[in-house]
């Protein structure tokens, strides 16, 4: 996986703009009061564009990732002085045991990342996990495909991904004898010429597992959204954005 994400590296930010909407949804969910700075734990942080713009907006942000070489990218963009944000490189199953317990005002888990945990087990570990960084009430964001499409429909891949720099293509199959998807990312420059093709393994959970196992680590509200505008999830969505707060 480390590779998969190095390759795309210098295309991310491309591929995966920063969308005003989510910034506003987060804002929503984890308000500003005067005079606070707001803590909040982005796992999965990828190149940072989400935690920096909290950044630059008076939150205080430590984002986390698995790839050293996104971390890296990460603390270029850090913009200074570097009082209210950090970017480590570390595990997101070792957070619980690197932060304080009730030390988070919120908690972002964005674009799949709880997916490239390798179970259920491994998933519901995550979320007893995190939900004991959490401050009374605090929110845990996170945002999933829709692994109902995916599986019921048997779609076996996104709409390709456009820029002037590239073009990204999204291919997902079974993974014979395991309850896993083979997620194949293939990226063309704006020549069509192939640039790399990786593949990852990702658990691909369901809505109501989901839920399953947010019950179960703790968190008691739990609400479904289609993407960061706020609509309400009905299935059709090929996003799932969730909030749980105990």
């Amino acid at each position: 996986m480390s590779q998969f994400y190095e390759d795309l590296l210098e295309y991310y930010d491309d591929i995966f703009p920063l969308e005003e909407d989510r910034i506003t949804f987060i804002e929503t969910q984890v308000p500003r009061q005067p005079g606070a700075s707001p803590k909040i734990l982005d796992v999965g942080c990828a190149t940072g564009s989400t935690a920096v713009a909290l950044i630059k907006r008076g939150y205080t942000v430590t984002g986390i990732d698995l790839n050293a070489a996104m971390i890296q990218s990460a603390n270029r963009r850090n913009p200074e002085p570097k009082t209210n944000g950090r970017f480590l490189h570390m595990d997101m199953l070792e957070a619980a045991d690197f932060f304080p317990q009730n030390s988070f005002d919120g908690i972002l888990c964005l674009g799949n990342t709880l997916a490239h945990l390798r179970d259920a087990q491994k998933i519901g570990t995550f979320l007893s996990k995190i939900r004991k960084l959490l401050k009374g009430g605090a929110p845990f964001i996170f945002q999933v495909i829709n692994y109902e499409l995916v599986l019921d429909k048997k779609i076996q891949g996104l709409p390709d991904v456009i820029t002037s720099r590239c073009r990204f293509v999204r291919r997902y199959d079974p993974i014979p004898g395991e309850q896993a998807l083979r997620f194949t990312a293939s990226l063309y420059s704006s020549t069509d010429q192939l640039v790399f093709k990786d593949e990852t393994r990702l658990y691909p959970i369901r809505a109501a597992e989901l839920t399953t196992l947010l019950q179960d680590s703790g968190f008691g509200t739990i609400e479904y959204y289609k993407d960061f505008s706020g609509t309400r999830f009905d299935g059709t969505s090929i996003a799932l954005v969730g909030i749980a707060s105990v």
